[in-house]
């Protein structure tokens, strides 16, 4: 019985009690496609050069879930600089990636990331997706199911409908030279044998990307530090990831809390069932902690303002 089982479990008998809530996030990106039939992403209209603007699609993706050995999390470089605090230049740095174009008959693009630094597997570029996705395996590969990193079960909602998802975060990503730090991420059951997990638009979106086609490369290109985005994220990242983790952690204290005095209630006979459900509340209580605490701490490294965190 593995470990996404076993926390499944206890997930489901607690789920009967509580809703959990998760918050929205929205993000823009405008693609468009030019003369040599490439096509290109960017997070900013501003990327897109003059004469493709009139074709350009923009987009708005949602997300409305009721949503290693690895090093300890944090200090993390500022966002614009190298992991050794150096600031690149002021031409933007591009990034060449080969990517695998086909999973079996359906057509993807298949780059290798290497996670925290330390485990390297094939991830595929959906900008559908706003947030990271990995498998299980990943996971487990990573450490993240240890006990100091934080693991808070939620439900994930697709076309398939509900699902069980384990929140985390991963310190870093790299491809190939394009990293970004302290990625939140959802851990689900593998989805494909041809890839481990899914790099959405929190990756992409700190990138002007460009998919070639014909050469079978993603070209990643550094965007401008921007003093309004720290850390890279805008206000609405960090003010929905405090809202996810603090709604959390108070809705798994306040059911915890409502067991206790079920139990306390029953006086001669113990409900070993809320005894159960009490556990894993607190469990889950003290795992959204976790996950708060790292994004806290990461938020004051990189000054985030105060007002955009809910405690």
């Amino acid at each position: 019985m593995n470990i996404f089982y076993r926390l499944w479990v206890g997930f489901v008998a607690a789920v009967l009690l509580v809703c959990l809530s998760s918050p929205g996030s929205a993000v823009n990106y405008y693609k468009w496609v030019d003369e040599d039939g490439n096509l290109h992403y960017s997070d900013s209209l501003a990327n897109v050069p003059e004469k493709y603007r009139h074709q350009t699609e923009s987009k708005k993706f949602e997300d409305n879930n009721a949503s290693s050995p690895q090093p300890s999390v944090g200090p993390y470089p500022a966002h614009g600089q190298t992991a050794s605090g150096e600031s690149g230049g002021s031409k933007p740095t591009k990034y060449e990636i080969p990517y695998t174009p086909f999973e079996g008959s359906a057509k993807r693009v298949i780059i290798l990331a290497t996670f925290n630094g330390s485990v390297t597997a094939p991830v595929a570029i959906d900008t559908g997706a706003p947030d990271t996705m990995i498998s299980v395996s990943l996971a487990q590969r990573l450490g993240l199911f240890d006990e100091n990193q934080g693991k808070l079960m939620i439900t994930t909602g697709g076309i398939g409908g509900k699902a069980p998802a384990i929140r985390s975060i991963i310190d870093t990503i790299q491809v190939g030279g394009a990293r970004i730090d302290f990625v939140p991420t959802t851990v689900i059951p593998a989805i494909s044998n041809a890839f481990e997990g899914l790099l959405g638009l929190d990756f992409v979106s700190n990138y002007s990307v460009t998919i070639d086609a014909r050469r079978k490369v993603v070209v990643f290109e550094e965007l401008p530090v921007d003093p309004d985005i720290p850390g890279g994220h805008d206000q609405e990242w960090w003010s929905s990831w405090f809202k996810e983790f603090a709604s959390s952690r108070a809705k798994w204290k306040a059911y915890s809390e409502s067991l206790d005095k079920e139990i306390r209630a029953s006086m001669i006979s113990v409900d070993n069932q809320a005894l159960a459900r009490k556990s894993f509340a607190d469990s889950q209580y003290h795992e959204a902690e976790k996950l708060f605490d790292k994004l806290n701490r990461y938020a004051t490294q990189n000054a985030v303002p105060m007002h955009w965190r809910q405690y």
